[in-house]
């Protein structure tokens, strides 16, 4: 009897105890990958497991349709790609080709980013605890400061006054009013003490304050917009101390889609809370909640998922930002009737569609409780969203001529863990696969191919392709 063969009297219930499907998005050059097993059969044998593939067009599309929003209405402004979304120099490449911005959070991002021919004049560094290497280098190069604490100011302040030299800054700002709520953030100036950071940078004399900054956590559109009225009044009350600020930034956080159809994401944190509560049989690894537990009868708590699929992707989140209004109207009307300049700072938003993650499939077993495990040349941490689990089922690349699987599976990588499970929901797959067979991760450019990779055991971080999206032919590899 093969050793991944259902044994008696286990815990499986063919397929029952499996996660509903999230099928994920696919852009046209990934499904065209699909369809070309011996191409990337060929970059696993030469470059090894995993792989990530990225294409520039489709940032290039990403950067039309979020600027559209602020186009169409009149509204001036431009996006910063955030750099720390993904390490390759290739997307600087296409923000600078595409004449937007780049948002650096590190020393080593900002010499990159400049070596890579970014105007310092389109470079905002958000970096949060600036030492004093990072200051001086974007100040020697006329980047745009953003300050976020005390301290830093009273660095940038030393550093610019020891190489007598007007600094580019902006402030973060934080505490900002919804309602009878206040947005909690640990990043920023509370509104309290802004006219005494006012009054400091006044008496220097060094610093040009350019830019009110936010840093907002959630994908609330109505914080967005509510933190921007109150930065426009900010601007008013700076005026009053002697500054010009000519723009505000709302920082990152544009939501975007990884599945194709909203129902299927609905019914996955549906079928959670079901199996929490005891009223399905469990699809997660040893029950993980994702952010949920049972409370006597109940469940409490909330999914740790990115939404992966909502109504307010990319230019529609943005879109609806510049809707909202207060007293004097929409957003939209009084930046643009006043000449303030608008900024986001995607990362994630930019890079949908840009990237897929390929790896081959090294084993197939069972673990003590019975359950199928499919290995793959890969860990948990080439594919690491920052919530409990990534929502966009993986596509197996060599179906044909496998027999049936009625049982689900889960996906586990090469780590000495017994946590190294790339998905904690076990999947369905409806085949099984076969060592050597490929595995492709759809849309993984956006902070989940490097945002926490780490060579371990010894080897290599994993090859990145530059692909043609046209062609699929390799234009050069990282």
């Amino acid at each position: 009897m093969n050793t991944y063969t259902q044994p008696q009297n286990t815990v499986i219930s063919n397929g029952d105890d499996c996660a509903p499907p999230l099928t994920p998005k696919l852009a046209p050059w990934i499904q065209a990958l699909c369809k070309a097993p011996e191409r990337t059969k060929s970059w696993i044998n030469n470059f090894g497991s995993p792989v990530h593939v990225t294409v520039t067009s489709e940032f290039e599309r990403n950067v039309r349709d979020l600027l559209s929003p602020l186009r169409s209405r009149g509204v001036q402004g431009s996006l910063y790609f955030a750099r720390k979304a993904n390490k390759l120099p290739w997307f600087v490449t296409a923000a600078r080709q595409t004449d937007i911005g780049v948002d650096v959070a590190s020393n080593a991002e900002l010499r990159e980013t400049l070596q890579l021919g970014v105007s310092a004049s389109k470079i905002v560094v958000t970096a949060i605890g600036k030492d004093e290497g990072l200051i001086r280098d974007a100040i020697k190069s006329g980047c745009l400061l953003i300050i976020d604490n005390a301290d830093e100011l009273n660095l940038i302040q030393k550093i610019s006054a020891l190489h007598n030299k007007t600094v580019r800054v902006g402030l973060r700002i934080a505490g900002f009013e919804v309602g009878t709520r206040q947005v909690y953030s640990r990043f920023g100036i509370p509104l309290a003490d802004v006219p005494g950071m006012l009054s400091k940078i006044t008496a220097n004399g060094l610093l040009k304050i350019e830019n009110l900054h936010a840093h907002l956590d959630r994908y609330d559109t109505e914080e967005r917009a509510c933190a921007a009225f109150q930065l426009l009044d900010l601007i008013d009350y700076a005026k009053t101390q002697g500054h010009e600020i000519t723009s505000i930034d709302l920082g990152g956080g544009i939501l975007m889609r990884y599945l194709d159809h909203s129902e299927q994401f609905e019914e996955f944190t549906e079928a959670l809370t079901k199996a929490i509560r005891g009223d399905r049989a469990a699809f997660t690894f040893r029950g993980d909640g994702l952010g949920y537990f049972k409370v006597g009868n109940g469940v409490e708590g909330s999914a740790d998922l990115y939404p992966a699929w909502n109504a307010l992707s990319k230019e529609r989140f943005i879109s609806q930002v510049l809707e909202h209004s207060n007293k004097n109207g929409p957003l939209h009307k009084q930046l643009a009737g006043r000449g303030i300049k608008l900024y986001f700072e995607p990362g994630r938003a930019l890079l949908d569609n840009a990237g897929a993650t390929l790896a081959q499939v090294t084993f197939r077993k069972r673990d003590t409780l019975g359950h199928m495990l499919v290995g793959v040349a890969m860990n948990r941490l080439n594919l690491r969203p920052f919530r409990a689990e990534f929502c966009s089922d993986p596509i197996f690349l060599s179906r044909k001529d496998r027999p049936l699987l009625t049982e689900g599976a889960f996906l586990v990588g090469n780590l000495c863990s017994e946590s190294d499970l790339i998905f904690r929901r076990k999947l369905s797959l409806g085949h099984m696969p076969e060592p050597g067979d490929l595995v492709l991760f759809a849309n993984s450019a956006g902070y989940l191919a490097h945002h926490m990779e780490i060579g371990t055991h010894g080897d290599s971080l994993p090859k990145n392709l530059l692909l043609d999206s046209t062609t699929l032919e390799i234009i050069t590899t990282a």
